[in-house]
């Protein structure tokens, strides 16, 4: 059994395996939102990127969502600085998510536990909505885990969410696993590839793998944490990976009503294989 410390450094929470002086990953937060960055693998390879310059706003796993409606209220929870442009209409009426500086901290058996109070204001800093954010690294045998769950709650008047392809939980992958390195998308059934392999928009789950000189292979791995949800996904050959239950249709919730979403993500070092897959698919 090994013992897990939170090193903070700043608004860092870094999840560290003290016996091995392995490091988890991490949450952290800026002036726009919370979101979890590194996250590494067993051997210490990272698989998702903090930003990529052409989108500074991907960070590492995160939740965005935009537009959001409350009564005749609307701002735009995707798009944060620095700009890409003076006419980029992901920066017009732009919110940010707040998180509070309380963080609940739990140590279990195998990771650490995080829950996160954060309040999604618009660019009048006036609050559209609550969301409690949790955020679980733990370890397993052949890799490490991130299940993270977003609840977002109607604590402001009836919160209603568009049809649109800006949300809801996703991740920006590590650059040395994409096609353009060699590395190829995995999906359900054996279909592996570049996206377009993946081409139904539904799967069980999606992973990007590739093979380092020298160290193997070594992946990024995604779930939806509800059974019976195989999708929609929006994943692109560039990096972005993400859970977008609003691709498809709009949402709205009462309220004081919520939306709860969860997902896994898993850092894994090998190949990936049917019965890797079958196992961090169980809820």
């Amino acid at each position: 059994m090994s013992n897990y410390e939170v090193i903070v450094n700043s608004r860092t929470h870094l999840v560290v395996d003290t016996d091995t002086n392995r490091c988890l990953g991490g949450i952290g937060t800026n002036f726009y939102r919370p979101f979890v960055f590194p996250f590494y693998t067993p051997a210490g390879h990272t698989v998702i990127q903090e930003f990529a310059f052409d989108h500074p706003f991907h960070n590492g796993i995160f939740v965005g969502q935009a537009p959001i409606h409350v009564g005749d209220r609307e701002a735009w929870f995707w798009g944060a600085p620095p700009r890409r442009s003076f006419t980029d209409r992901l920066f017009e009426k732009l919110g940010r998510m707040e998180t509070q500086k309380e963080i609940e901290i739990t140590t279990h058996t195998d990771g650490i536990k995080f829950v996160q109070n954060v309040i999604w204001r618009d660019d009048e800093e006036e609050p559209l909505l609550n969301e409690i954010r949790t955020v679980n690294l733990y370890t397993l045998a052949d890799a490490t885990v991130c299940d993270m769950t977003s609840e977002k709650i109607a604590c402001y008047g009836t919160v209603e969410y568009p049809q649109t392809k800006y949300g809801s939980i996703g991740m920006r992958v590590e650059p040395r696993l994409l096609p353009v390195m060699g590395g190829i998308v995995i999906g359900d059934n054996n279909r592996r590839g570049k996206v377009d392999a993946i081409d139904d928009n539904f799967s069980d789950f999606v992973a990007y793998q590739n093979q380092l000189t020298g160290h193997g292979h070594y992946g990024v791995f995604m779930t939806i944490l509800e059974d019976g949800i195989r999708g929609p996904w929006f994943i692109r050959d560039y990096g972005m990976a993400l859970y977008n239950p609003t691709q498809t249709g709009p949402v709205s919730t009462q309220e004081n009503g919520s939306w709860k979403i969860s997902l896994r993500y898993v850092a894994y070092d090998g190949e990936l294989t049917a019965q890797r897959s079958n196992d961090w698919c169980k809820v």
